[in-house]
């Protein structure tokens, strides 16, 4: 990779990472600010089955405005470019941190939930990064080398996230501490990825085809995807994976407090053993599992270990073994988000690939969706099927990927200068 192309990749990287820290600072967050009495979002007197309504829309309303935004951000990327497009991306989510910051600052919910409204449509950095990250990649073994890696920064800002999160948002922890402390931070790194992004990143998209713009494309390329029989199979598996693995990571601390009693500094660091074995996934297992498999080997195996872990949970007694053991399956669910990504990417057409990354983003965006109000329904019967359900639809993704014929298409061989 010349020294241009390395920048423009750790350029990428960056905006990657501040992405994710900011969506994912609000998983230590959401559970103790509405289940909580240290804080007056909600009445006291408010039911559980109330309070789990609130949590499930907080999450739910971020995925379901980047459901339509993200894949209208795709193809502003393949019409204007990658840079630009991440430019509104990232001036976008900026403004949403900031008035979510304000909610929490002044305890309005409502405030809070249109602020994640407004920060999701914004927030297609990922799907346009993937792209770029894919332009950069042209062959299968370097695409998937890449997304791993993306995968272990995912891991590494997800610990910084719950750490922001947890610790950050807890006003007994210290007197300068508040929930609106992490949105002014989010908001000022996201700022530094804009820099990061106007200085290294070069353009690597060459812009060709020309469409007018539909806001309600989200619901149209979802019946377009359904025509692309190629990729057809790859999309439902990432809505399935949102689905299952999301699902136990959205509401890890809900369970965590309803099961275990868990403190907000236990569910800050429960996450945070699963953010390291995450990145160990991503950092030491997808390298050495490329030498001798490809993508599809390694994301058919991958699915069917996370799916054994998941089933065994809730035979757990105490909390730190049941962390443990959770953190496990992030290993796996690692090692088959970063190769499913690279099973999209190169059977997407290169013309098209951010019009293509921004549709996973759209079925990803759809699976957080229906988790989050599945998630809340599930809480209030019984928090313990959220791992059998999860695993349930790891399982069929393994089933889907087992049972798939064909190989992976040939294509150019890459040599690194």
């Amino acid at each position: 990779m010349t020294p241009e192309k390395r920048r423009s990749f750790f350029s990428l990287l960056f905006v990657t990472a501040m992405d994710n820290f900011g969506y994912r600072i609000v998983f230590a967050m959401f559970a103790p600010l509405l289940l909580s009495p240290v804080y007056h979002f909600v009445p006291e007197n408010t039911s559980l089955l109330v309070r789990t309504f609130y949590i499930a829309l907080l999450f739910a309303a971020y995925p379901l405005t980047q459901f339509f935004g993200a894949p209208l951000l795709g193809d502003i990327a393949d019409r204007a470019g990658r840079k630009k497009a991440l430019y509104i991306t990232i001036f976008g989510v900026i403004i949403g941190f900031v008035i979510s910051g304000i909610a929490c600052f002044f305890t309005n919910l409502s405030l809070l939930v249109f602020s994640r409204f407004f920060t999701g449509f914004f927030a297609g950095n990922l799907g346009i990064c993937l792209s770029a990250i894919a332009d950069l990649s042209p062959s299968e073994k370097i695409r998937s080398r890449n997304f791993g890696i993306v995968t272990v920064v995912w891991g590494f800002t997800w610990n910084l996230a719950i750490l922001a999160g947890g610790y950050l948002s807890d006003p007994t922890k210290s007197p300068y501490f508040s929930p609106a402390l992490p949105f002014w931070i989010t908001a000022f790194v996201t700022l530094l990825s804009l820099v990061a992004l106007a200085r290294y990143y070069f353009e690597t998209h060459e812009t060709k085809v020309r469409h007018p713009f539909n806001l309600i494309k989200g619901i149209h390329n979802i019946q377009h995807v359904l025509k692309i029989k190629k990729i057809r199979p790859y999309f439902l598996i990432l809505l399935l994976w949102t689905l299952g693995w999301g699902m136990t990571i959205q509401w890890f601390g809900t369970f965590s407090i309803l099961k275990y009693g868990a403190t907000q500094e236990a569910i800050s660091w429960g996450l945070l053993i699963q953010g390291c074995f995450w990145m160990l996934g991503g950092s030491v297992f997808n390298p050495l599992l490329l030498r001798k498999y490809n993508s599809r080997q390694i994301a058919t195996m991958s699915f069917f270990c996370a799916m054994l872990i998941l089933f065994t949970l809730f035979f757990y007694k105490t909390y730190f073994l049941f962390c443990f053991i959770y953190s496990t399956a992030a290993i796996f669910s690692s090692l088959a988000f970063s190769n499913t990504m690279n099973l999209v990417s190169i059977h997407a057409p290169e013309d098209l690939q951010g019009k293509i990354m921004g549709l996973s983003q759209s079925m990803m965006a759809m699976g957080f969706v229906i988790r989050s109000i599945s998630g809340a329904f599930i809480s209030n019967i019984n928090p313990i099927w959220f791992f059998p359900i999860a695993g349930t639809y790891l399982l069929v993704n393994f089933l889907i990927l087992f049972f798939q014929k064909g190989k992976n298409p040939k294509l150019v061989k890459y040599h690194e200068k």
